[in-house]
């Protein structure tokens, strides 16, 4: 499944962790309805992460579930600062944000109902630092 900016929303989802903790059995879901094969799509994410988050990058593994059943997992390394440690994106009063596209242009190859979920994919159980998750899909630019 794909999300992002562009025009028309098909679908914003945005979870946030108080204790600023997302563990691995915490998996965030969204399902949306594909009503044509033709239109492009793009697939964005926007993370908000403490300012003393520990980590350059945040590993997320995602499951793309098709209207036939068939399962599409992949691993992303989401770049959340430069070499040498300086943030990308935007950081204020001890919080980074940072959009990042996940998938900047598809189409839904079926008609029906998708599900994509995503966890993080760490060397830990936990990432301590995450603090607001937002993945939105739009029809992307022509």
């Amino acid at each position: 499944m794909l999300l992002g900016c562009g025009n028309t929303v098909l679908i914003e989802e945005t979870w946030t962790w108080q204790d600023q903790v997302w563990s691995q059995d915490d998996a965030k879901q969204i399902t949306l309805e594909a009503t044509d094969t033709t239109t492009v799509y793009r697939m964005d994410l926007q993370l908000e992460h403490a300012e003393t988050y520990k980590y350059q990058n945040l590993y997320v593994k995602t499951v793309t579930r098709f209207p036939s059943g068939k399962e599409v997992t992949s691993v992303t390394s989401l770049e959340l600062a430069k070499r040498g440690g300086i943030w990308d994106g935007k950081c204020r009063c001890a919080t980074c944000r940072i959009t990042l596209p996940l998938q900047q242009r598809f189409t839904f190859p079926e008609l029906g109902t998708y599900s994509w979920t995503i966890v993080p994919y760490m060397r830990t159980d936990s990432v301590a630092g995450i603090k607001r998750l937002t993945v939105t899909c739009t029809q992307a630019e022509p």
